[in-house]
């Protein structure tokens, strides 16, 4: 199984996602590039607010579907303690 990394950043209450094109081997590897990725937004963009996930090939195509059908991307935990929903 592969797995996507997707990042969710808000301004205010308008949210957008962005994801790589990478494919992870594992959760693990995905989710130790999530919290980089995690530290770097906190210091570039610190009046945002974000999360960041691994989802697997399935959940990122629901995902990817959702946004298809006209969805907007939305923060699942406002104020997540490590801003890391791997």
């Amino acid at each position: 199984m592969k797995f996507i990394m997707v990042v969710i950043i808000c301004f205010g209450v308008d949210c957008q996602a962005v994801y790589e094109q990478t494919l992870y081997d594992t959760h693990a590897a995905c989710y130790e590039v999530a919290k980089q990725t995690t530290q770097f937004m906190q210091q570039m963009y610190p009046q945002s607010s974000g999360e960041v996930h691994c989802f697997d090939e399935h959940q990122f195509s629901e995902f990817e579907k959702m946004l298809e059908d006209g969805g907007k991307p939305t923060l699942t935990n406002p104020d997540p303690v490590s801003g890391i929903e791997a």
